[in-house]
């Protein structure tokens, strides 16, 4: 969806504790028409998230855009292929060239793990199908439930903006939020507990 690498964007600048943007940096950072980037931003001033100003605007509550995004947010629709591969976590992380998401993303980027996770979500881009199909190739397949969901992408801000095979923690954030396992909510917890500036304001 387009309007994620906004709200991506607006994010990661949260994180690193900007608060004013404008229209047409947006609409630049994420190849997007200005015309679409003002629609986003008034959506987002209605719910009380961004205040406009004569020159962009400044975020008010960036709980309310991470919220407002997992809300939407439909991983499992994204997901391109799914396989069970015989081997542990541990050993599909360790072989995969690719940008992980969700609790792997988590655990590899804080070093901690807060509750097991049997799945393994990652994202491939659009010209390292060929590789992956390779890294596939001689894997050990089994008949059980898959742990191993791929979802091929050609959203450029979101591998421009992926570091050490690591989306980024917005991403992450949301796609974790979007998974129904008993996982899913000690991860979230963890990860609100360590970044406040996510926590929704009273």
């Amino acid at each position: 969806m387009k309007y994620e690498k906004i709200y991506r964007e607006i994010l990661i600048g949260a994180l690193e504790r900007r608060e004013r943007f404008t229209q047409l940096e947006l609409s630049k950072k994420c190849a997007l028409s200005l015309g679409f980037v003002n629609k986003i931003i008034k959506r987002l001033a209605e719910i009380g998230a961004v205040d406009i100003q004569r020159r962009g605007f400044r975020i008010i509550d960036s709980s309310k855009i991470l919220f407002d995004w997992a809300s939407k947010r439909r991983i499992k629709k994204e997901v391109s292929e799914s396989y069970c591969i015989d081997m542990n976590i541990g050993e599909i992380e360790k072989s995969l060239p690719f940008i992980f998401t969700a609790y792997s993303a988590w655990r590899l980027l804080m070093n901690s793990m807060p509750f097991d996770y049997d799945e393994v979500y990652i994202y491939v881009p659009i010209e390292g199908k060929k590789l992956f199909r390779m890294w596939l190739k001689d894997k050990p397949a089994k008949k059980r439930k898959e742990n191993l969901f791929v979802i091929f992408t050609d959203d450029d801000h979101l591998i421009k903006n992926s570091k050490n095979k690591i989306a980024p923690l917005p991403q992450i954030f949301v796609d974790t939020y979007n998974l129904g396992s008993i996982a899913s909510k000690y991860f979230i917890k963890e990860m609100l507990d360590k970044y406040p500036i996510f926590k929704v304001e009273a």
